[in-house]
């Protein structure tokens, strides 16, 4: 079916997420959360060359796009049902740019996943990526899974936070991922001094005064947070550094790492810099993004 269901796990279907954990991961999120998933496949226009009035496409590309694309559907399905037999699956298959259908299924979506391909080779981050464009842009928090991770190893959520009211949605959702999964939780805050950052160059002054402030601001906003998420068993940890670099070695065996994303306007042409980005380019385990939309 081509529909786009309000409230549903939106999954894009490629190689890269039916060879990993994925697929599996949002049909065991589907289950647990009560909601039906909505398979993504987009292949993206055929450009091969170009004669003098239009382009030139070899004889049965389309049909061929759409065969394939059905049956990486196909295969997707299976695996949904293989760990959660009772959930609801639709399917959607349209020959466009793949962010752009995401994005466009993603606005009434509940949660959206993805595959990743991993760190690319060059240093800078690649900002035609779809992971990190549909990250910095969809609406709905935004699961992007690491190539190579096993999947369900038991060693906890991690939160990366601010002590801001922006940290409030980024620990809702942690919180209740841990709690669905029966999870431990580490939230971690950064105090940064740049200082950190230049090797060899130790820091200088005394942070302490601004730990304190910052644990104090932490502590209120997770009152709350324990009280709705009884069962989630909660460690806090704040310390100096740059969550950019931190966070990733915190979250090194983790379930899920959580982070936020701020949706500004032309956010995705200002990637440098971007803890999420950051996290999403170098971390080994699968990445929660969760918009926050302040100004």
């Amino acid at each position: 079916m081509n529909t786009l269901k309000r409230g549903s796990i939106v999954v894009g279907v490629d190689e890269v997420a039916l060879a990993g954990q994925a697929v599996r991961w949002a049909g065991e999120q589907a289950a647990l959360e009560g909601r039906g998933i909505l398979l993504v496949r987009a292949a993206s226009p055929v450009t091969t060359g170009w004669s003098t009035h239009a382009m030139d496409v070899p004889p049965g590309t389309f049909t061929s796009q759409r065969l394939h694309g059905e049956e990486m559907l196909a295969r997707a399905r299976d695996r949904v049902h293989a760990v959660a037999p009772g959930v609801d699956v639709e399917e959607l298959f349209e020959v466009t740019d793949p962010r752009t259908l995401i994005l466009r299924a993603a606005e009434g979506a509940h949660l959206v996943v993805l595959g990743s391909r991993g760190r690319g080779p060059l240093l800078s981050h690649l900002l035609g990526s779809v992971g990190v464009g549909v990250a910095r842009r969809a609406r709905c928090p935004v699961v992007v899974h690491r190539p190579g991770h096993p999947g369900r190893v038991h060693d906890g959520v991690v939160v990366a936070v601010d002590v801001t009211e922006d940290a409030i949605p980024v620990l809702e959702h942690a919180f209740h991922q841990a709690s669905l999964r029966g999870l431990p939780l580490r939230v971690v805050h950064y105090v940064m001094d740049p200082r950190s950052a230049l090797v060899g160059v130790p820091m200088v002054g005394d942070l302490s005064v601004q730990m304190e402030e910052d644990e104090l601001a932490l502590s209120e906003a997770m009152a709350g947070m324990r009280e709705r998420y009884p069962d989630v068993r909660a460690t806090v940890r704040t310390a100096p550094g740059l969550a950019e670099h931190d966070v990733v070695t915190a979250a090194t065996r983790a379930d899920l790492l959580v982070v936020g994303t701020h949706q500004r306007p032309a956010a995705d042409r200002l990637l440098v810099g971007s803890v999420s980005t950051a996290v999403l380019e170098h971390a080994t385990c699968p990445v929660a993004v969760v918009p926050v939309r302040s100004s």
